[in-house]
């Protein structure tokens, strides 16, 4: 189903309505509405107008859910016009409504022994994401929900879910069909212990099914947190086509992670090992398994200017992090993280007929330190190092921060940053600015003003210099609703989470961002 100017008219106008009409004034205070017993609605909604190319987006999710007993049921109406420009997130849409996600749900038993069942549209996480891991992340534009259904029980220590459903393909079908099954067993004392299976059915005639297995386990204690999964891929058409049938499997992956805590003193060590391990749709459309990347995802703008995507088959690397308070005002924190590609004799390559060196694809190190000066002034300071093979850039950036305190309600925080990039490919060197001025008047509203600086010398005594500011408003209304407006220009650069990285092209315009919970 298509939408019209006229429908969008009426979405944009109800939205407001939501917002602006969905509380009564009395004696000069904001009353939030009472919804019937049982229903919740949000709606959240984006519109961008940008001035140079003369495109405007706009998306909007509204859910609608009722509770009523044992039984729970909801909605999603979502609509685009026209749809986001990434053709991974349209999929040649450029205009769509209508109920993309819709289900019904029933709970049975108590708080010791229960079974939950669902039926419709649903989301899944088995361990930390290694095998499967369903999920929406808006900012991400990432939604691969499955249509179908899914049990989970609880008995006593144990804990099972079991699901089968089918993803929504590039062509807007729902073809495959994804069937799981994970067991849990989970102590206070022993810690918990795990296994998991996961098949995926393509609709082709003939195709051998993908399957994936893993066992892991999970323990914390007073001092320490140790967390391990291996898994295993299965494909019979890959095994005899590919490896003549000399392996029982066709790809293999390992997580570890360990978290020890003293005092004031923590350290974080993880290692990974993903061998042709990615698992997706029969299209190759949707990634069904979301490993741990061991990337930092860090709160400045610079410091995730030159990402590294994750790749589930074919990665090997760890992760260290270190922190400690010296004292109750100052303290560090020092993260080093390598991914490196695998060796010629790994499955990856040997299914892919390459003879590739490893090679280093991505190398990360930060340091923070912060200082309190009495109960008005916050300071952080860092220094950050990165490497990265798509773009084969080296990158150097300090960051310094200044929060002060007017008073338990009055914020005022100032962010410089400075990053120094060698790009391995031209030999060229270059350098971005970036700073933020942000004032918050806490709960209510806030405003910041951001300025970027990018000087480039592509030949040289030819130097280049291009600038991008915006301004941003927040506005917290009756306490149900967020409203974001940002008004001015806005460099390319990319949006990571977890290692999944959406790239944002350059805006020159105004973005308005609407949330609404009920």
């Amino acid at each position: 189903m298509y939408s019209t100017p006229r429908q969008l008219s009426a979405l944009i106008t109800f939205t407001l309505l939501i917002t602006l009409n969905s509380f009564a004034q009395t004696e000069d205070q904001f009353v939030p509405p009472v919804l019937p017993e049982g229903l919740n609605l949000s709606n959240q909604m984006r519109y961008s107008y940008d001035t140079g190319n003369k495109d405007q987006v706009l998306e909007n999710w509204l859910n609608l859910d009722y509770t009523y007993g044992i039984f729970s049921a909801g909605f999603r109406f979502e609509s685009f016009q026209p749809n986001d420009p990434n053709p991974a997130v349209s999929r040649g849409r450029k205009r769509d409504a209508g109920i993309n996600f819709k289900y019904i749900k029933a709970e049975l038993g108590d708080i010791n022994n229960n079974v939950e069942f669902t039926a419709g549209n649903f989301y899944a996480l088995f361990g930390r994401g290694m095998l499967l891991k369903i999920y929406e992340d808006r900012n991400l534009r990432v939604d691969n929900n499955l249509a179908g259904v899914k049990f989970n029980v609880k008995l006593s220590d144990f804990y099972i879910s079991a699901l089968s459903g089918m993803p929504e393909n590039f062509d807007l079908t729902r073809t495959d069909v994804l069937h799981a099954l994970d067991f849990e067993y989970r102590n206070s004392l022993l810690g918990n212990a795990g296994a998991s299976i996961v098949t995926n059915l393509a609709e082709p005639d003939g195709i051998a099914a993908t399957t994936l297995t893993s066992a892991r386990i999970h323990h914390i204690n007073d001092n320490f947190d140790v967390y391990a999964e291996y898994g295993l891929k299965f494909n019979e058409d890959i095994k005899q086509n590919k490896f003549k049938g000399e392996e029982s499997f066709i790809g293999k992956a390992f997580y570890g992670n360990v978290n020890f805590y003293v005092s004031d003193f923590s350290l974080t060590g993880e290692y990974k090992y993903y061998d042709n391990f990615t698992f997706s749709s029969y299209d190759g459309t949707v990634i069904y398994n979301t490993p741990p990347a061991l990337r930092k995802d860090y709160t400045y703008i610079l410091l995730n200017r030159h990402p590294s995507p994750l790749n589930q088959s074919n990665e090997q690397g760890f992760y260290s992090e270190l922190s400690y308070n010296f004292t109750d005002n100052t303290g560090f924190a020092l993260n080093y993280g390598e991914t490196r590609t695998l060796p010629v004799t790994s499955l990856y390559q040997r299914n892919l007929g390459t003879k590739n060196d490893i090679r280093l694809q991505f190398r990360e190190a930060f340091l923070q330190v912060n200082h309190k000066f009495g109960d008005e002034l916050d300071s952080y300071f860092g220094f950050g190092y990165s490497e990265e093979l798509e773009k084969n850039t080296k990158n150097l950036t300090p960051v310094a921060e200044i929060k002060y305190y007017f008073d338990d309600i009055n914020t005022i925080k100032l962010i410089a940053e400075h990053q120094s990039t060698h790009d391995r490919f031209t030999n060229e060197k270059f350098f971005t600015q970036a700073v933020t001025v942000e004032y918050l008047r806490s709960p209510l509203w806030s405003i910041a003003l951001v300025g970027e600086l990018l000087t480039r010398e592509p030949l040289p005594g030819n130097v280049v210099r291009k600038v991008w500011s915006f301004i941003q408003f927040g506005y917290r209304v009756g306490g149900h609703t967020d409203l974001s407006v940002l008004v001015g220009s806005r460099q390319a650069g990319n949006i990571c989470i977890g290692g999944v990285c959406r790239f944002e092209p350059e805006f020159h315009g105004v973005e308005l961002n609407l949330t609404t919970r009920l």
